[in-house]
């Protein structure tokens, strides 16, 4: 991912955290707005280097700010209220607690969306806020974070992802996709064919019986199992679903070339390969927002190994 794609991720992620939080005002689910002062607090700590400390946990009664760097003498409200009585209500409290002694600058996060007030600054002869400068939403932190080094953009972004449980903004190719697709088709519980697999001659040629003599037992006995749960439903789903034979064509041709470098990677040993083929499969599934489950991922993945479109090498070694 270049610069670009990162930025977006972090766009999206602050814009639905900003959704989030405009929802949950309206339904007057008010938490979302204490955990998004932790939230922001590492945030900003991580961006921009700040020792922002949570106020309100040191302080419980504490007023006008929420975060606060006593180091640089920087304090930060954190609030999903945009008015300007709220402005004026933060800035009034700011300065009668004589909070200006320990910190020289306040700014209101707006984790919402700010409105542009009609006057420029607010406050006193002891302390005023300028309303353009102190005052932030997502946008002005989308902004400034733009303008850091590559390597902290990615960490941020990798940042959110992690707190957010975000979708990766980048398109997967359609090969894997069509892969996560049926695996997630297939672990539908509620289809007609599941739980009605059964085969006649499961092993017709007993090439597994050559390629991986000393697992053959076990992969032949692991996909047994798991055939009577999912192996109707994918026949049924490969057959009726809008998901052309093309495309499955592909899967398999994408799934030779895919899992011999896993192969390659676990020193030829299948079952290391199959387990590590599993894990990636079924870690895709959760980044990318699929239900699925892992006995359909490792069924296909058995299924196709049985096909010989999973670890096609067949000098690998048995061992």
């Amino acid at each position: 991912m270049n610069r670009q794609d990162y930025q977006k991720s972090i766009i999206n992620s602050l814009t639905w955290l900003s959704t989030q939080v405009k929802v949950h005002n309206r339904l007057n689910l008010t938490d979302i707005n204490v955990h998004s002062e932790n939230f922001y607090r590492d945030l900003l700590n991580l961006a921009f280097g700040y020792n922002l400390v949570n106020i309100n946990i040191i302080d419980p009664n504490a007023a006008a700010i929420d975060l606060g760097d006593e180091g640089i003498k920087f304090a930060i409200q954190v609030t999903s209220t945009s008015a300007l009585a709220k402005t004026r209500h933060t800035v009034t409290k700011f300065n009668e607690k004589e909070l200006y002694e320990k910190y020289e600058r306040l700014v209101i996060l707006n984790i919402a969306s700010k409105t542009t007030h009609t006057v420029q600054t607010v406050g006193d002869d002891s302390y005023s806020l300028n309303t353009k400068d102190d005052i932030w939403d997502i946008g002005d932190l989308a902004l400034m974070i733009n303008d850091l080094e590559l390597s902290k953009i990615q960490e941020i972004s990798n940042f959110l992802n992690q707190q957010l449980y975000m979708k990766p903004t980048e398109k997967l190719p359609r090969n894997v996709e069509t892969i996560l697709r049926l695996i997630e088709l297939i672990s539908d519980e509620e289809h007609p064919a599941a739980g009605e697999g059964f085969l006649d001659e499961p092993f017709p040629n007993e090439k597994i019986n050559k390629r991986f003599a000393d697992h053959a037992e076990f992969l032949k006995q692991e996909f047994l199992t798991l055939y009577q749960d999912y192996g109707a439903v994918l026949d049924s789903v490969e057959q009726e679903s809008d998901i052309g034979q093309v495309k499955i064509r592909r899967v398999a041709q994408h799934l030779r070339v895919y899992s011999d470098k896993v192969l390659t990677e676990c020193d030829g040993d299948p079952r290391k390969a199959l387990a590590q083929l599993i894990d990636n499969f079924v870690g895709m599934l959760n980044e990318n927002g699929f239900e699925a489950d892992t006995g359909a991922a490792q069924f296909y993945t058995i299924k196709h190994l049985i096909k010989c479109n999973v670890f096609p090498n067949k000098e690998v070694a048995n061992g």
